[in-house]
């Protein structure tokens, strides 16, 4: 009832591991985030353990991560509830924003870059044993309606084991996050190939173009060069 039997009037988006339907409860007081896990991006050792997996993920509390409030695990359904951020991702609000919409200034970038820094410091780093994200990318941080960033799908991935199948799994939507080198080679994810994501979406922000655009490459190399040519870098 609260997504309209997960009408497409209620969707928010797709990722990696399914759709996200916008879920209005208390007579549309309160309005929260479920996200419909697809049940072929699920191991079958984490579908067996789901709930053992749902306990762990909402063992993570930071202002900079998605809060989990809630799930389903129903008639073979797998439901995951957070609490919802009214900004919509980062990905949106740099690339589907319309000619009325206002940039980013300079200090909302940086705003961003911090708390996704924050929140990537608290899996890495207070969470113990550490939690490798895996799926890093603009679409998976969420902004509130003060652009404070929150990292979503946090602890999801980190559950699924490393190899090919995992690769198949978390790369079979086209959003999948910005794979690090190595990980592309051997499907193996570590925290530095978190950083590495991290990066890619540093670019992103400072850019304000896609991780694969070109123009964004030349952007950055140009300013290397720049500096290189005052002295200012060194390589």
């Amino acid at each position: 009832m609260a997504t309209g039997s997960f009408s497409m009037e209620h969707l928010l988006g797709e990722g990696s591991f399914g759709r996200v339907y916008r879920a209005h409860f208390d007579d549309a007081l309160q309005v929260l985030a479920v996200k419909k896990i697809d049940s072929a991006a699920l191991s079958s050792e984490m579908s067996e353990d789901f709930v053992e997996v749902v306990s762990k993920i909402s063992d993570l509390h930071h202002t900079n991560v998605t809060e989990l409030v809630g799930y389903c695990s129903e008639h073979g359904q797998h439901l995951l509830v957070y609490e919802f951020h009214r900004q919509g991702s980062l990905h949106d609000l740099l690339h589907l924003s319309d000619e009325y919409s206002k940039p980013l200034i300079w200090n909302s970038r940086v705003k961003i870059a911090l708390g996704t820094a924050r929140g990537l410091e608290y899996l890495h780093e207070v969470c113990s044993p550490s939690i490798i994200h895996k799926n890093i990318k603009s679409a998976n941080i969420l902004l509130d309606t003060e652009l404070n960033p929150h990292l979503s799908d946090s602890g999801l991935a980190s559950f699924l084991p490393n190899g090919d199948q995992d690769m198949q799994a978390l790369n079979q939507n086209a959003g999948s996050g910005y794979s690090a080198p190595e990980v592309a080679m051997s499907g193996q994810y570590t925290l530095k190939s978190d950083v590495y994501s991290f990066g890619v979406v540093m670019l992103e922000l400072l850019t304000g173009r896609k991780p694969f655009d070109r123009q964004a490459i030349y952007f950055i190399i140009n300013m290397m060069v720049l500096q290189v040519s005052r002295g200012a870098l060194y390589l």
